[in-house]
């Protein structure tokens, strides 16, 4: 759809540059030509003609303006249908097709060198959707959304991976590098349960490619998950 957007844009853009090009030289003719300019309103079929053309140039113009209204509602549906397919609809980060497309990119393993992948989950949704009901328990889950959103900006790609499963990836990650994102992260958890009634508790495992015997993202999501006990 993104594509059609563009195309279209440009044809209406070609479009309003033809019938601007036209009015300026219908214009220049008019004002610039004595003889002519005369002949129009002495000549009835003439200013006839004249008013006719000039009437078609200005309402084509006003239906240019009306397409270009248009194509405006069609980007920002353009925009909202991107969102919905790439975004979670519950938290808003992105969702589970992000995540793979985020993996095809790193099918090599020239382009894993230095990336570390870490699998967090909320550990006590269960209980919070027992004991608050399941829509307290999705405010858990997008709260904690931000919080790992916002702690991994400087770091990485962050995506919810179905559940209560969230997925952080940190290119040209070191050792340090993932402590002070977890720092981070951990002060942001932190900083929210002493604020809120019911908490969020974490389990996180991470891995790091340099350090692990695999050859794709795949295998090595998997092993962060095995060590998460998955």
């Amino acid at each position: 759809m993104k594509k059609n957007v563009q195309k279209y844009k440009t044809l209406k853009i070609i479009e309003l540059s033809v019938f601007v090009i036209l009015e300026i030289i219908f214009l220049i003719v008019v004002l610039t030509n004595k003889t002519m300019k005369t002949s129009i309103f002495v000549d009835k079929s003439l200013f006839t003609l004249c008013s006719i053309m000039y009437g078609t140039i200005i309402i084509s113009l006003a239906f240019l303006v009306y397409d270009f209204l248009k194509l405006r509602e069609l980007k920002i549906q353009s925009h909202e249908l991107e969102n919905l397919a790439y975004l979670d609809s519950k938290t808003g980060i992105p969702n589970r097709t992000s995540c793979s497309m985020f993996f095809e990119n790193h099918g090599s393993a020239d382009s894993l060198n230095g990336v570390c992948c870490m699998v967090s989950e909320i550990s006590n949704i269960k209980d919070i959707n027992e004991s608050q009901g399941k829509d307290f328990g999705d405010k858990v889950i997008r709260d904690f959304s931000a919080i790992l959103e916002a702690s991994a900006r400087d770091f990485g790609f962050v995506g919810r991976n179905g559940g209560n499963e969230f997925i952080t990836v940190i290119e040209k990650c070191t050792d340090e590098k993932l402590s002070a994102f977890q720092k981070l992260l951990s002060a942001g958890i932190d900083d929210y349960n002493a604020k809120e009634s019911v908490g969020i508790v974490i389990r996180s495992e991470s891995v790091l490619f340099d350090k692990e015997e695999v050859s794709n993202f795949s295998e090595l999501i998997a092993k962060a998950y095995k060590k998460l006990g998955r």
